[in-house]
């Protein structure tokens, strides 16, 4: 068998400076955070010092590459994206330089202008294009049709309030690969899982954590609204009432109310059951993909959903994938 070996190729500003990177590390996040990046500069000439010192807003596209990871001819590749750097620093001695990037638009008006403007009549699909569309990303939507009747975004970022409207919904938010990603984290844990990790797989060094919580958790839950032509209050109730979620919602109707009112329940419940550990890198482990987790016994063996993926590769540890799951139930 061919030694197994893995690569990371990092452009900077459209030029490749991979032969002076020392460290590299991608943090993948399903939820709450931007994706994000940070790496080291080996600065032997002292050219980073000087002129090529990092800005905010430069720009950094990184894959990284396996090749005969686990068996002869098992070549695998992760695009990682595009960044935007947002922070640096430099040390010494021997000069090294720190660079931190977030993969969201370079503008600032994405995070940091707040608009004033009222939806009506528009689909969450439609209001995501239009922001998408602002500062020219692609949507990539994964989630039913949701109708929105009327919804004010008050001197509020477009980023966030977009974020607020699909957890509403029960949606996931993020950037990844100069796209606006949407995606129904319920559907997606229905899916087939991408891989099956023992127990005996894990870095023994880092070893692994296991966390639960249940005080928090909704067994169902009832949402009460005003109905905007009868302005009566309706009522409406989900699974059982031994532990529920209460929530007084506006909604557009029953349908919207039961929207609102499961996707509630939902968040809630996510993350109850927390299991976290580092294997060998792998391309494949990224935020949003279901594993099956095996050898850990009753209580933690199960299906978990990624929340969190980082990627590391070092010259003193090689390629290293860590993992923040929550258990599906």
């Amino acid at each position: 068998m061919k030694a197994r070996r893995s690569e990371t190729i990092l452009k900077y500003n459209g030029v490749e400076i991979t032969p002076s990177i020392t460290g590299f590390s991608l943090e993948l996040s399903a939820e709450g955070t931007a994706d994000n990046c940070s790496f080291e500069i080996a600065d032997r000439g002292e050219r980073w010092m000087g002129a090529l010192f990092p800005k905010k807003g430069d720009t950094v596209e990184v894959k990284i590459f396996v090749y005969d990871w686990e068996g002869n001819g098992d070549n695998r590749s992760l695009s990682c994206g595009t960044f935007t750097v947002d922070s640096a620093g430099i040390s010494g001695e021997a000069v090294t330089v720190s660079v931190g990037a977030v993969a969201k638009p370079a503008t600032a008006a994405f995070s940091a202008t707040q608009r004033t403007q009222t939806w009506q009549n528009a689909t969450l699909k439609k209001i995501a294009e239009t922001i998408a569309g602002r500062y020219q990303l692609n949507l990539f939507y994964d989630a039913a049709e949701i109708l929105i009747l009327a919804k004010e975004q008050s001197e509020q970022e477009d980023g966030a309030f977009l974020q607020e409207l699909c957890q509403t919904y029960g949606l996931i938010l993020k950037i990844y690969r100069d796209k606006l990603v949407i995606f129904d984290r319920e559907g997606y844990k229905k899916k087939n899982p991408v891989k099956t990790i023992s127990r005996f797989e894990i870095k023994r060094e880092a070893g692994w954590n296991y966390q639960t919580d249940l005080e928090g958790s909704y067994t169902g839950g009832i949402i009460t609204y005003t109905d905007a032509k009868t302005e009566k209050d309706i009522s409406y109730e989900v699974g059982t009432q031994e532990r529920p979620l209460k929530l007084n919602e506006q909604a557009d109707s029953l349908g919207d109310a039961k929207r609102k009112l499961e996707a509630a329940i939902a968040n809630a419940n996510h993350d109850l059951f927390r299991l976290s550990f580092s294997v060998m890198g792998n391309p494949d482990l990224v935020d949003g993909v279901v594993l099956e987790i095996v050898d850990f016994g009753v209580e933690i063996s199960g299906r978990y959903f990624v929340d969190k993926a980082v990627h590391s590769l070092s010259r003193g540890d090689g390629y290293v994938t860590a993992l923040e799951m929550s258990k599906i139930i």
